[in-house]
């Protein structure tokens, strides 16, 4: 039994020195605000709505003395014509080409609210401008918050209510890949996008968030985290498309990237849902960009910022809808597609992947993620954002540091050469010297245990080795009788 004790105790002594040869992968890591960049970018696209048509409204008459709202009598409602482009900004949550935005970027209703609410603001003005004094001061001591949004809501209802629309849209994500420098070249060449999901109450219920889908394959589709265990002083990225970021038109591809924390949770305006508050920047533009934590998932979809009524009195912050929020509004939305697998790409994948590598020094292997990270749709060249860290491999590897064998590993533990052979010397002498100690037991052992069988077979006169007793050697008077009986038989 001792024999096993010793051959398990080598065995296991084998095991842990080998094991400090091979090392230990890296523990995954938060992300810096580089790689969370570089990490989310290509799956961040400009989302373009076209609508083009014409439009009936009438002219409305305010009173707020008895919130009453009603069309001008003997005036004819006006016809407009509509040709306008509307961009969001989406984010690709599948491979196959879905991606989420808000419902307000691609609805029918945007546009409809965006053309009412100027001739809304309108007669607001000018009911406001009939009251005298006394009735302003009446209705600014007398009037709540609540009663006030009940009357705004029941003036755009009415204005929508007797309008007429005839109105034509397209909506495009833009490519890439495009060199076009004007918005309605860029649209032209861009992925012709259909409605999977969209909710066009938006306005009144706050659930802002939509599904569309475009023809490709193999997108850069980015990872979904979840919103439960996000809290107040969470550290926070956003993506976006803002239009006050835009020097001209020939940067309308490239998103702006910002930072910032998780300021609140709020509830929404029917408080049947959260929100979070945060203050990295955003403006008109950002909805339907990513809220990312730091490992660059999807934990929000950006709604809306803080309204230009409130914006003089302070700080002005961003909203986002929490991701698995965002996913139930748009699994009970109008749906007019297939609800997809939320999938993380390939290039999500790869790329992570390769940054465990890189920061653990294992650069060859590193590179081999980089390289399959690359291999996505044509139109996304995503060697840009990889070179960097490709490079930066080649650095390591050029000045002796990469780990790619058990070798390199006991390099990098060990520091200078001559020490580290030193030590493995060390290591290999000790380990011969427990093989020959070891081997010189069991011999000793073996020895020891083949003079006991000796003994026990002498003790009982047996061949333990076919069982069977050995022959005794006959006595004289054995030997007499023999002769005697031989004689006596007839020849």
């Amino acid at each position: 039994m001792k024999k096993y004790k010793i051959c398990l105790w080598i065995i296991v002594s084998l095991c842990v020195f080998f094991s400090t040869i091979r090392g230990v992968s890296a523990d995954e890591t938060a992300l810096t605000q580089k790689e969370v960049a570089d990490l989310a970018k290509p799956s961040v696209v400009k989302i373009i709505q076209k609508v083009k048509g014409d439009a009936t409204i009438p002219l409305i008459e305010v009173n707020f003395t008895d919130l009453s709202v009603k069309t001008k009598p003997d005036v004819p409602p006006e016809k407009i014509q509509i040709d306008e482009y509307l961009t969001g900004t989406g984010v690709i949550v599948s491979p196959d080409g879905y991606i989420m935005t808000n419902s307000h970027v691609i609805s029918y209703q945007t546009i409809k609210n965006l053309i009412a609410s100027d001739y809304i603001y309108q007669a607001i003005d000018d009911g406001y401008a009939r009251l005298s004094e006394a009735e302003i001061k009446k209705i600014n001591e007398n009037g709540s918050r609540e009663e006030m949004g009940n009357f705004a809501e029941k003036i755009a209802d009415y204005i929508l209510s007797q309008s007429n629309f005839n109105l034509e849209k397209t909506i495009t994500v833009l490519n890439p890949s495009s060199r076009k420098e004007t918005l309605e070249e860029l649209a032209n060449e861009g992925f012709t996008a259909s409605v999977v999901s969209v909710n066009d109450n938006f306005f009144k219920d706050s659930r802002d968030a939509a599904l569309i889908k475009i023809d490709q394959k193999n997108l850069p589709a980015i990872k979904l985290g979840t919103s439960t265990d996000v809290s107040t002083g969470k550290k926070v990225y956003i993506f976006g498309y803002p239009s006050t970021a835009e020097i001209d038109e020939k940067d309308l591809l490239e998103p702006t990237f910002t930072q910032g924390a998780i300021s609140a949770t709020k509830e929404s305006i029917n408080k049947d849902f959260k929100i979070f508050q945060t203050d990295a920047k955003i403006s008109k533009g950002s909805s339907g960009g990513p809220l990312l934590d730091d490992q660059g998932r999807v934990i929000g979809l950006v709604t809306f910022i803080t309204s230009d009524l409130t914006k003089q009195d302070g700080d002005s912050f961003a909203f986002a809808i929490p991701i698995d929020t965002a996913k139930d509004i748009i699994a009970s939305g109008k749906i007019s597609g297939e609800l997809p697998t939320y999938q993380e790409g390939d290039y999500s994948s790869y790329f992570k992947t390769g940054l465990e590598f890189l920061k653990g020094n294992q650069c060859k292997k590193a590179l081999t993620e980089f390289d399959a990270a690359k291999q996505n749709n044509p139109d996304y060249n995503l060697s840009g954002y990889l070179n960097p860290y490709v490079q930066q491999c080649g650095g390591i590897i050029s000045s002796g540091k990469s780990i790619d064998t058990g070798w390199d590993s006991l390099k990098a533990k060990f520091g200078d050469t001559k020490y580290l052979i030193l030590i493995v010397s060390g290591s290999g002498i000790i380990l011969i010297a427990i093989l020959v100690t070891a081997w010189y037991w069991l011999f000793r052992r073996m020895r020891k245990d083949e003079k006991e069988l000796d003994n026990v077979e002498e003790f009982l006169d047996l061949n333990l080795e076919d069982g069977r007793p050995y022959p005794k050697e006959p006595s004289e008077k054995e030997e007499k009788d023999k002769l005697f009986f031989d004689r006596l038989k007839p020849k």
